[in-house]
């Protein structure tokens, strides 16, 4: 039996899927106009939009590790957050290294554990360099830069975070690329897969110079989970700035267009992290020859939603066939919905704790 051999190959553009609804409206794609072809690309946008309203698109999770800072209990989430699924207060170890500059600065600021001091580079595409001696790897999970700006602004800073096993061979373990930082802001970055080697460095390229208050590599996280706060909850709380090395509660503030996490008590350790699992909407619709960001198996059901909303703006579409495609719609999102589960066990805790007190 001759097959493709292939899966997942074929390439369904974001056209072909406004000419199949338009076809199953029961038109000819070549009869849609610049003004309906606008209108099915924007009723694409809203339907995958509105799917973030059914549930959890598993293939829109992603995870940000957020810098805390000294003071600060107010956190930006990434544009498009829908909500916040796990929230973890992380710690790092960082290991003792000999550190190294090559152009210039004083390099002992970058590991001092004092945001106030900076090593600043003088001249551009420069290196710092941590050795933590032969025989001794480390396997750094997550490293981050808290970049110094004078003036207290915004730059941009192009590096890339390599590892050798010799010191005088480098390899690439994450090409940040270029990156618009802020004065006394965390950029971290998770490594994984990771890399045990006795040699780490940050470099910067493309003509822009390395100026950090710290630069941790750190390794043997230990993760607590945070509890989520209400809106009255928090608003009830009776000191909303009190200080703690450990803030263990959130409340989620669904703001536009960036939803804000407010975090107690108030981090006083710049040291740490906060990883947050979001679940987030759906990339947008982008050009016509581009594609969408769905799996496969949801195909079937968003070009029925797409023709189905399509209907409704097409001109001279019967309305037997507008409610048979409403139908159509209907059963093949029942069936990409009833599929969209990680099928994992289900541990159920009741709480009695109210009968027996």
């Amino acid at each position: 039996m001759a097959t493709s051999g292939t899966v997942g190959a074929t390439v369904i553009d974001v056209q072909q899927l406004i000419d199949h609804g338009a076809r199953r409206c029961g038109k000819l794609a070549e009869e849609l106009t610049s003004e309906q072809q606008t209108s099915a690309r924007e009723s694409l946008f809203f339907l995958l939009s509105n799917l973030a309203n059914l549930g959890i698109n598993y293939w829109a999770i992603d995870k940000e590790v957020i810098g805390l800072q000294a003071n600060k209990y107010i956190y930006s989430l990434p544009v498009g957050t829908v909500d916040v699924l796990n929230a973890l207060y992380r710690t790092l170890n960082q290991p003792t290294g000999s550190y190294a500059t090559s152009a210039g600065g004083v390099v002992a600021n970058v590991y001092d554990n004092d945001v106030a001091t900076f090593c600043q580079q003088t001249s551009a595409n420069g290196n710092i360099q941590v050795d933590y001696g032969t025989g001794n790897p480390v396997y750094a999970g997550s490293i981050g830069i808290l970049p110094y700006v004078a003036g207290g602004g915004s730059s941009t800073l192009s590096y890339i975070y390599e590892y050798s096993t010799d010191g005088s061979t480098w390899n690439t373990l994450y090409d940040a690329g270029s990156t618009t930082i802020t004065d006394n802001q965390w950029i971290w970055q998770d490594i994984d897969p990771g890399q045990s080697v006795s040699y780490y460095r940050v470099r910067a390229y493309s003509g822009t110079t390395l100026a950090l208050r710290e630069w941790y590599v750190g390794n043997n996280s230990t993760e607590i989970t945070m509890a989520r706060l209400n809106r009255d909850d928090y608003t009830n709380l009776p000191n909303k700035n009190f200080t703690a090395n450990q803030p263990f509660q959130f409340w989620l503030d669904r703001t536009i267009s960036q939803p804000t996490m407010y975090v107690w008590p108030t981090p006083s350790d710049p040291f740490v992290q906060m990883t947050v699992w979001y679940s987030r909407q759906i990339q947008d619709v982008g050009a016509l020859q581009g594609q969408l960001e769905i799996p496969q198996r949801w195909y079937e059901a968003v070009v029925m939603m797409l023709a189905h909303r399509m209907s409704l703006e097409l001109p001279q579409v019967a309305s037997d066939r507008i409610a048979y495609l409403e139908k159509m719609a209907d059963t093949y999102l029942m069936q990409a919905e009833n599929e969209e589960r990680d099928k994992s066990p289900i541990y159920l805790a009741p709480n009695i704790s109210v009968y027996t007190r």
